[in-house]
């Protein structure tokens, strides 16, 4: 088994709702990685931190990181570390 397929495994033992969803939002991730809200829209603003995606535009935009996203991220963070 890959890592990324472990990590996103113990992200699914954070929260049994995690297991049916693709992408999680920004609280969900920030409880994922143990980060809060804010650090999460700060990393956005510097071009770090896991890839997300935008529903819609504006300030208004849903942001949603990809479970497979979030695990490649700590799996290359845990590497640089």
């Amino acid at each position: 088994m890959s890592s990324i397929t472990q990590i996103i495994e113990e992200i699914n033992k954070i929260n049994p709702k995690f297991k049916q969803l693709l992408a999680l939002s920004q609280s969900q991730t920030a409880a994922a990685i143990g980060v809060s809200c804010s650090t999460l829209e700060s990393w956005r603003r510097e071009g770090i931190g896991p890839s997300y995606k935008k529903q819609n535009n504006g300030k208004r935009a849903r942001v949603l990181y990809p479970k497979q996203a979030i695990a490649e991220w700590l799996a290359d963070t845990v590497k640089t570390a």
